[in-house]
């Protein structure tokens, strides 16, 4: 089997399937009139699939041109995407016979390489899955080539035990019942926005300052659109802009918005690398001042932007953080934004995150993604990050913490100072989760125990590779106690590039009045809690407290509507209650256009939800 150039060739014997524990060998020549290049090749095993191919392969290549012989153990997708388990050189002129030997025992893999003809080890290496991919057990072995200049003199297999069985779906229904003490609330009152824009998801906002009430959404003709009304108003009435920006088909572009110490209001959103697209009113509480503003710091830095996000420091002035370049090696920005000069700049000279290089892989790119710095109780901003190192969201790694009371200087859990830019495996590490390890950027929530403790709800694989959430808490001397909370069959297989269908959505966590902590989460669309006590062990997994049916239940008669909700960014209303942004739309389709979507929208509307006044 060949996928393209260079080509991955691939033959597989298919009369036994490879078991728990299996040895595959190999005594091959390579042969080449002139070799120049790497022409690798080895043996596969654990092959899956018959023209997209997941499998493990042992691949080496003998000295030729100006490099040595060299080895890899590499974990392959589709036939096309390599990731390096273990690699290493060798002693082997060209013309070496190569004998190759790959043993696998559940997560463990041992590799040897001899010379053929006199039988001496060349090398030798071994690599232990931190997880188990089910996309590469049972399976088939065989014989590599990328370039077809592979000779095999004997192929020799042995296997015994039963093969690995991979996990099916997730399967997470609730286990039982608990009751939540303080209920769901009621609607209070629902206020018709407009129409937006139903093909995909993408997350619209909505803040409420004193008298002002401000929301940002995507109208149903896509254009970004603000809108706002003063609360106090006889007969409140929505003003709205349109802002000479179109979405189209990628659920990454959501809007951001944010108020300065003036007040005025400031807008950046429809941006997945791309120029920064960027607004601030002259006027405050005037959405019809909105005016573009080029560039904020630096155009050189503002040329690929992604993951815009406002939030205000404790003394109230504005901060704005972005991303600039892609998935794998993007850096990210944070500005402070002046009233009295209308200007912004850095908030400190560098990136926040470098993801270039490691201690432990020094030529290795990986760029953060990072919840936006959540204000605790402590007064302290505490903020979570993952690692990925490609554009696959199955390389999402490395759950890591740090808190600020001033954005600037940071701090681990125990008070610690911390040096930044914070690189690949700096800064409090609360799991080392590695590539492939389930873990999910946007799924790693912060919230807080009675204590004002952080606590981080996110899900990993365990370690038979099935999907299960977990907790961790700071113990107050710079380690974290991670307890796995849930009980889930089956696994989540998430990758690839694009916006994902999330199978399993993180909500946080929060205390409750009875003392305990619940943990929300929607699986397969399905709203539900995980309740853990003080210890963090899992006391129940039962549904979520229900938002009245009214805003829960889908009312557009389009097949395949979901409701979103999305909530104040200030939190609580003044008023009482909480104000959801809430409106309809298709789920996402891994950013790709659609040939159908309801051309006429979904109505958009905000609802207060909270207990009456009696």
């Amino acid at each position: 089997m060949s996928a393209g150039s260079p080509g991955n060739n691939v033959a597989t014997h298919r009369t036994l399937q490879l078991g728990r524990s299996y040895t595959v060998t190999a005594d091959i020549d390579i042969v080449a009139s002139a070799p120049g290049g790497a022409e690798w090749s080895g043996i596969v095993a654990n092959v899956q699939g018959t023209t997209s191919l997941n499998y493990y392969v042992l691949r080496a290549t003998t000295a030729g041109g100006t490099r040595s012989g060299q080895w890899q153990l590499l974990k392959m997708a589709n036939n096309a995407t390599p990731t390096v388990l273990t690699q290493g050189t060798m002693t082997a002129p060209y013309g070496t016979r190569l004998q190759l030997s790959l043993a696998r025992d559940g997560a463990q893999f041992q590799v040897t390489v001899r010379n053929g003809a006199t039988g001496a080890t060349l090398a030798t290496g071994a690599h232990t899955l931190a997880v188990i991919d089910p996309a590469r057990v049972g399976g088939y072995a065989g014989l590599y080539s990328n370039s077809g200049n592979l000779q095999a003199r004997s192929f020799d297999l042995t296997t015994a035990t039963p093969a690995i069985t991979p996990p099916g779906a997730v399967a997470c229904k609730p286990t039982g019942q608990y009751d939540f003490p303080g209920g769901s609330g009621e609607v209070l009152e629902t206020v018709p926005v407009g129409t937006t824009f139903a093909g995909i998801p993408v997350t619209q906002r909505v803040l409420t300052d004193g008298d002002d009430q401000y929301v940002a959404y995507y109208n149903a003709q896509r254009g970004m659109t603000i809108a706002h009304r003063s609360l106090s108003a006889a007969t409140p009435t929505w003003t709205t802009k349109v802002l000479p920006t179109t979405l189209g088909w990628d659920s990454h572009n959501y809007i951001s918005i944010g108020l300065d110490r003036n007040r005025n209001l400031h807008v950046a959103g429809n941006m997945h690398n791309v120029g920064l697209i960027y607004f601030r009113t002259t006027t405050p509480g005037n959405v019809n001042s909105l005016t573009r503003v080029t560039n904020m710091v630096s155009a050189s830095t503002e040329n690929s932007v992604t993951y815009p996000e406002f939030v205000n420091r404790q003394d109230g002035s504005l901060v704005f953080s972005h991303r600039n370049g892609g998935s794998g090696d993007g850096v990210t920005y944070f500005n402070v934004f002046n009233e009295t000069s209308d200007t912004w700049s850095r908030l400190v000279d560098q990136p926040l995150f470098n993801g270039t290089g490691s201690a432990t892989n020094p030529s290795g790119t990986w760029n953060a993604y990072f919840e936006n710095p959540l204000l605790g109780p402590d007064g302290n901003f505490h903020m979570v990050w993952v690692w990925r190192d490609t554009g696959d969201a199955a390389t999402n790694s490395m759950l890591t913490y740090a808190r600020s009371a001033n954005l600037v200087d940071w701090f681990d859990s125990a008070g610690n100072p911390l040096t930044s830019p914070f690189r690949y495996g700096d800064a409090d590490v609360v799991d080392p989760v590695p590539d492939g390890g389930g873990l999910l950027n946007g799924n790693a929530k912060l919230g807080f125990d009675a204590d004002g403790t952080p606590i981080i709800s996110y899900h990993k694989y365990d370690d038979t590779g099935r999907s299960q959430i977990y907790v961790a808490r700071a113990d107050g001397t710079g380690d974290w106690d991670i307890s796995q909370v849930s009980n889930w069959e089956g696994r989540w297989s998430f990758g690839g590039g694009g916006s994902l269908d999330f199978k399993v959505i993180m909500g946080g966590s929060q205390v409750m009045s009875d003392g305990n902590i619940r943990v929300d989460f929607r699986c397969e669309g399905s709203p539900q809690s995980i309740v853990v006590n003080d210890s963090l062990t899992g006391v129940a997994q039962a549904p979520t407290p229900p938002l009245p049916a009214s805003v829960t239940t889908v009312r557009g008669t389009y097949p395949g509507l979901k409701v979103n909700l999305q909530t104040d960014l200030n939190g609580a209303a003044a008023a009482g209650g909480t104000w959801y942004l809430r409106w309809e739309s298709l789920p996402s389709n891994l950013d790709q256009p659609r040939a159908e979507w309801p051309q006429s929208g979904s109505g958009i509307e905000l609802v207060r939800i909270g207990v009456p006044e009696e």
